[in-house]
């Protein structure tokens, strides 16, 4: 497997457990046959979602950051081979 496929799979997989988790989380309260607060509830909800969407961010952060790098490297010319780039260094 290459790098990039293997990086794709895991923010896939990263996001995919987020979103499972996220819904097994609002849907608790719903289905459960414990008496749930719902306010404390909520704190309790808004105070993990907000630790896993910093780590999903950070990990879709980092392979989209990655995957844009090597496109515009790949896709630009080095500043050697362009025609300005001798005019500016006075050659």
């Amino acid at each position: 497997m290459r790098t990039n496929t293997v990086r794709a799979f895991i923010a896939i997989a990263m996001v995919l457990v987020f979103i499972g988790l996220t819904v097994v989380l609002a849907l608790f309260p719903l289905f459960s046959s414990r008496n749930v607060e719902i306010t404390q509830y909520a704190d309790f909800f808004v105070k993990i979602a907000s630790v896993y969407t910093g780590i999903i961010g950070v990990i879709v952060g980092y392979y989209f950051a990655r995957a844009t790098q090597t496109k515009e490297t790949s896709a630009q010319p080095t500043d050697s081979a362009t025609p300005q780039a001798v005019s500016r260094h006075g050659a």
